[in-house]
C-alpha cells in the first residue's frame, strides 16, 4: 500500500477480511494509518465475502485506484478456508492475486503454494521474513511450482 501510494501515486484503500483473528482488523487499521492509506472498516461478525464486496463497492464509489483485501491466513489442507478464498476471489475478480508466505515456513510453503496456485489464478508471490536466517529453498521451490514472480 505504501509503495503504491508513494511510488505510483495511487489512491489506496485497504480492508481486513480476516474475521478469525480478533486483532487482525485493528492491526491493519493501525498499519494503514502509519503508512498514510485509507482503511475500510470491517467487523469480526461479518462474512469475509461480504466484507470484500462492500469494500469493493466503497472503493469504486470513492474512486480508489487500488483495493487491497487482507484475508485470513490458511493452510492448503483446510478445505473450508480454501473454498472461502475462492469465493472472495470470485466476488472481487481482482487484477492481482498475490500469495503471501512466510519464508521461514520451509518446505511446507511449497505445498501450500502448489495448492493456492491450483485454487486461484495467482499473479505473484510475496515472501515475508526474508531477512531471517532461512535458506532460499522455499523461494526456489515456490518459483518452480507456481512459475510466478516473487
Amino acid at each position: 500500500a505504501k509503495f503504491l501510494r508513494e511510488r505510483h501515486k495511487k489512491k489506496v484503500l485497504v480492508v481486513s477480511a480476516d474475521v478469525y483473528r480478533p486483532a487482525a482488523i485493528k492491526q491493519l487499521e493501525t498499519l494503514a494509518q502509519s503508512v498514510g492509506v485509507d482503511f475500510f472498516p470491517s467487523d469480526v461478525k461479518q462474512n469475509p465475502v461480504d466484507i470484500a464486496k462492500e469494500a469493493l463497492a466503497g472503493a469504486k464509489l470513492k474512486f480508489y485506484d487500488v483495493l487491497i483485501v487482507d484475508t485470513a491466513g490458511r493452510l492448503h489442507v483446510d478445505t473450508e478456508m480454501m473454498d472461502e478464498i475462492k469465493q472472495v476471489h470470485a466476488a472481487l475478480n481482482p487484477i492481482e492475486t498475490l500469495f503471501t508466505v512466510d519464508a521461514m515456513t520451509g518446505q511446507d510453503a511449497a505445498n501450500t503454494a502448489k495448492a493456492f496456485n491450483e485454487a486461484l489464478p495467482l499473479t505473484g508471490v510475496v515472501l515475508t521474513k526474508v531477512d531471517g536466517d532461512a535458506r532460499g529453498g522455499a523461494a526456489l521451490s515456490i518459483r518452480q511450482i507456481t512459475g510466478k514472480p516473487i
